[in-house]
């Protein structure tokens, strides 16, 4: 009986001893807030033009999208953009050169599509 009363001791000894908490990659996935993208720049190659393209988020509703020449760091464009952001589903969508890429932002990715120049990601990178 002793036995049993120090084996059931030291095994909730041995649990008191252990943490349980959640892995970091638990939240990773989960839609940011506005204040959370504030600051942040993403950054991809658009495998359908070859041109890199970066997303800088300056506020709550304005953005700089810079577009480069393939393979150098020579400006294609650059734009002040207007875009939006829910929260709850990570729907993002910015205006820019005069027409509207829709997408949505999922943890470190950033997905946007238009009927030009087709659907990729960016990553983030700050």
């Amino acid at each position: 009986m002793k036995k049993i009363k120090l084996l059931t001791l030291a095994l909730f000894a041995m649990l008191a001893c252990v943490s349980f908490a959640s892995c970091s990659d638990d939240d990773k996935d989960e839609p940011q807030t506005v204040n959370d993208l504030i600051g942040s720049v993403w950054e991809a190659v658009n495998p359908h033009t070859g041109y890199p393209t970066k997303v800088e988020v300056k506020d709550a509703s304005k953005c700089v999208v810079t577009v480069y020449e393939p393979n150098s760091t020579t400006i294609y464009q650059r734009g002040e953009c207007t875009y939006t952001y829910d929260s709850r589903t990570g729907a993002f969508s910015v205006r820019f050169d005069d027409y509207n890429v829709t997408g949505f932002i999922k943890g470190d990715t950033m997905t946007l599509t238009d009927n030009r120049y087709g659907t990729f990601d960016l990553k983030r990178v700050k």
